[in-house]
């Protein structure tokens, strides 16, 4: 037989059974019963009956223990109590709160995560729909995952999102953030479009303005950055070797952030997957090479130049490390030094179609659409002049003539 309390301090006055559990009517409140159990748990009990069958429904929320309040048990009480009223109004109109507990409890189960739903997103939509896929990939791994992965799709407010964008602005990467953007409003319509959510948290939020940089570095700033990215320097030896070799090779810097030992065929650097789509071949000078032997050690599961024990540079890191070099002028960043190798690929007499074969720029016309040459030899000798060129800067060493009869404009 169930024992009764009047208020909060009756409930306070309930002592924790000495195994099992006991049952408290309240007296106040039709249907409103305590459940106490042996372990100083305490939960409040709606007990009511739907054609001639018995219901109890857990109120949910409410949960007090031995050692609570006053306070905390009086608010509790009076919250069980309206929510009782409620639930009777509810039954009086045939709904029974058991059944929508259930199918609440069935749609909070079956609501996936942003970790889950991220794998769907890319294999079901990306992978079918974008080239691109591997960069959506990447943001979801490195900027959303790790901030929001455990979070339901449903529980994902746009507070959340403004959180993601705003580490992007303060890191000065803003075709980042706008990159962001993009994808999480696919990602949210994605999920809408299979029923999971009603509305999208990315939708109508502005794209910064993204401004053209035409900034290369050189030859004193060139000797600023190595020096700074040298040893027993304040970057870590991943972050500093990274600078380098976007320098020495003049590829994107998420490129060199993912590249791998499988992707590695001698001194060949083989990308099947890159922004436009399109594979793509890097022959790697000596310096390079040098480069590349020196952040081995510090490898994690094939991935040369990772972020921890075996994740992908975040993307803000390096314009981070960039940032805090004293740089006499306008800090430069990673972007930049692509651009610095690029331009003085053509400084040493290189043309403008061997520059768009390394930097891997689309050539769309028609010229080279049907030109299916690989121009490896003359994008070796290019990226070979190039670090030659470099160690002359960086050690005051004159090397072989870097000039070669590549000049005329393609």
């Amino acid at each position: 037989m169930s024992k009764t309390y009047t208020n909060h301090k009756g409930i306070k006055a309930i002592k924790s059974p000495a195994k099992g559990q006991d049952m408290h009517k309240d007296s106040q409140c039709k249907g409103l019963y305590l459940r106490a159990y042996a372990n100083g748990k305490r939960v409040f009990i709606h007990r009511y009956w739907v054609n001639g069958k018995e219901r109890l429904v857990k109120l949910e929320g409410l949960e007090l223990a031995a050692s609570s309040t006053e306070r905390e048990i009086s608010s509790a009480l009076s919250k069980a109590r309206a929510m009782v009223a409620e639930q009777k109004e509810q039954t009086a109109h045939g709904t029974d709160p058991a059944i929508e507990r259930n199918l609440k409890a069935h749609k909070i189960s079956s609501m996936p995560t942003m970790e889950a739903f991220a794998d769907t997103y890319i294999e079901m939509y990306a992978k079918l729909h974008k080239k691109s896929w591997q960069g959506d990939k990447r943001f979801l791994d490195v900027d959303v995952i790790p901030a929001l992965g455990s979070l339901p799709l449903d529980k994902v407010e746009r507070p959340h999102i403004v959180a993601l964008l705003d580490k992007k602005q303060e890191a000065g990467a803003m075709v980042s953030r706008n990159r962001l953007i993009s994808l999480l409003s696919k990602f949210f319509n994605f999920a809408i479009e299979r029923g999971h959510i009603n509305g999208n948290p990315a939708s109508h939020i502005k794209r910064t303005k993204e401004k053209s940089r035409d900034r290369t570095l050189n030859d004193d700033e060139i000797l600023f950055l190595w020096n700074q990215t040298g040893e027993g320097r304040h970057l870590s030896p991943v972050n500093r070797l990274a600078l380098r070799m976007i320098l020495v090779t003049g590829q994107r810097p998420g490129e060199v952030c993912q590249l791998h030992g499988s992707q590695l065929q001698g001194d060949i650097w083989r990308m099947e997957d890159t922004k436009n789509g399109r594979a793509h071949e890097v022959p790697l000078s000596p310096l390079a090479m040098e480069i590349l032997e020196q952040v081995r050690p510090h490898s994690r599961n094939d991935l040369l130049f990772p972020n921890g024990r075996d994740a992908v540079m975040h993307d803000a890191i390096l314009p981070k490390c960039m940032q805090r070099m004293p740089w006499p002028d306008l800090p430069a960043t990673p972007h930049d030094l692509r651009r610095t190798a690029i331009t003085g690929i053509s400084k040493l007499g290189f043309n403008r179609l061997v520059q768009d074969k390394i930097a891997n720029h689309v050539d769309r016309s028609i010229g080279g659409i049907y030109d299916r040459h690989d121009y490896m030899a003359e994008k070796r000798q290019a990226l070979e002049a190039w670090g030659r060129k470099l160690e002359e800067l960086t050690t005051g060493e004159v090397a072989a003539a870097n000039v070669v009869p590549f000049r005329t404009a393609g």
